[in-house]
């Protein structure tokens, strides 16, 4: 395993996603430094420096939403074959506070020149309480959304928010947004979100949210912390299990 480097521009790959297909990632975020609400144990980046909220990443150089779209006018073209134009990058990209402007460009674009490429967007959720971020992402083909805690104990130990995020308002805004896939990593070792206690509260958040789909994994570059663990495929199969008894019409996926 190996920690991944920030990307250094705009658009990066196309990369081949076990989850995605072939997918070309757009990063509305700054090359130089992560900016997320969140600070992960085991996020691949590493730490998160400062936490942001949306308010005070006005304070960061972004791209404006002419410089993406330009970046992906020259993209676009040459990229050959995709299955997705994937938001994510180097953090949250909903922290943007043109965020809704850059998913009306990234929508442009892809209806000009790469018709039928689904628009992605990979999101840690923590914003899904704004209407203005939701109103963007129902713009937005596939919204896989981060919930992986039961419980605000865990959450706060494994996501590691910024102080007065709760878990109970990410599950009441993916409620309201609808037609969700919720992406979980679930880890082991000195902290867990996978514990059976974990598990029964995190299903019930699911049978509230009625995701589309629940995609369900562990990690696999090296995490921020060096004392999780990762959770056995046979565990992962058993909280595949308990996820479909919850949401029976989702389609449940083991990475």
């Amino acid at each position: 395993m190996q920690q991944r480097p920030l990307q250094s521009r705009i658009i990066y790959g196309p990369v081949n996603s076990r989850r995605l297909g072939r997918s070309l990632g757009v990063n509305i975020l700054p090359t130089e430094r992560k900016v997320c609400s969140f600070d992960c144990l085991y996020c691949q980046y590493g730490y998160t420096e400062a936490q942001m909220v949306r308010a005070s990443v006005a304070e960061v150089k972004l791209p404006i939403p002419a410089e993406v779209a330009e970046a992906l006018m020259d993209a676009l073209p040459g990229a050959g074959e995709l299955d997705s134009i994937t938001l994510a990058g180097n953090g949250e990209p909903t922290l943007h506070p043109h965020f809704r402007q850059i998913v009306e460009v990234v929508v442009r674009q892809r209806n000009r020149l790469k018709p039928g490429v689904q628009v992605t967007i990979l999101s840690n959720s923590s914003t899904v309480d704004d209407m203005d971020v939701r109103l963007a992402l129902s713009k937005i083909d596939r919204r896989i959304m981060k919930l992986e805690a039961g419980t605000q104990t865990a959450f706060e130990k494994i996501n590691r928010p910024r102080p007065g995020t709760l878990l109970k308002k990410i599950v009441e805004g993916l409620a309201r947004l609808g037609l969700v896939e919720i992406q979980a990593l679930f880890i082991d070792g000195p902290v867990s979100n996978a514990t059976p206690a974990e598990i029964e509260a995190w299903c019930g958040h699911l049978a509230l949210i009625k995701p589309v789909a629940v995609q369900i994994y562990t990690f696999e570059r090296v995490p921020a912390d060096a004392t999780i663990q990762q959770v056995p495929p046979a565990r992962l199969q058993e909280i595949s299990r308990a996820a479909q008894l919850a949401v029976p019409t989702a389609k449940i996926i083991v990475y």
